[in-house]
């Protein structure tokens, strides 16, 4: 194609197609698009992507920092709460063991008495002598 051939396409079919437009003409859009990636590749939006980029990322940091130091306080919490759960289930197998000696015991005198009342039940006169009032009123 010579220059005039060239000359003859761009005038009869793209200046057409660049002036075309119902709201804006299509060379409005073209120049938008190649001033989006003109910015795209410039040093100032390189320079300021990398700036926002650091930011997120120190700010993604400090997150993951503060997240570290909390969960860090709540295990120490929580071991502490274990040792004062350990010294409770202590105290209560303590109080349990007291109460099972106390019951092992009261069933004991249960059966001393019980026994003692077959012995009196057991006496043939049915009267009441002076050693078991006596025995009766100490108690």
């Amino acid at each position: 194609m010579t220059g005039v051939a060239i000359g003859l396409f761009l005038k009869k079919w793209v200046l057409p197609v660049l002036t075309f437009g119902l709201t804006l003409p299509v060379w409005f859009f073209l120049a938008v698009g190649i001033w989006l990636w003109w910015d795209k590749t410039s040093a100032v939006r390189l320079a300021i992507d990398k700036a926002v980029t650091e930011l997120v990322a120190g700010a993604q940091i400090e997150a993951l920092n503060a997240e570290l130091v909390e969960q860090r306080r709540l295990r120490a919490w929580s071991d502490g709460k274990a040792e004062e759960a350990g010294k409770i289930a202590n105290d209560e197998r303590v109080a349990r063991l007291h109460l099972e000696t106390t019951l092992t015991l009261t069933d004991a005198d249960k059966r001393k008495a019980e026994d003692e009342l077959a012995v009196l039940q057991a006496r043939a006169d049915g009267l009441v002598d002076q050693q078991l009032l006596d025995s009766l009123h100490n108690r």
